[in-house]
């Protein structure tokens, strides 16, 4: 499973961008874009959100 971004929660903020330690996420159009082959769904960006837009799934 990889991490999930709510688009309509997400206000591009970045936070998510350093804590992920793989790299998988970015900020493309103000929004966090995960790379699921990337992502190793550890949860570092979930606890990171301020909004609650990503979740592990």
């Amino acid at each position: 499973m990889a991490a999930v971004v709510d688009k309509e929660k997400c206000v591009g903020c970045g936070a998510c961008v350093g804590a992920c330690p793989v790299e998988a996420i970015k900020i493309e159009n103000e929004k966090a874009v995960v790379d699921a082959d990337t992502c190793v769904s550890c949860g570092a960006c979930e606890g990171e959100c301020p909004t609650g837009a990503i979740t592990i799934e």
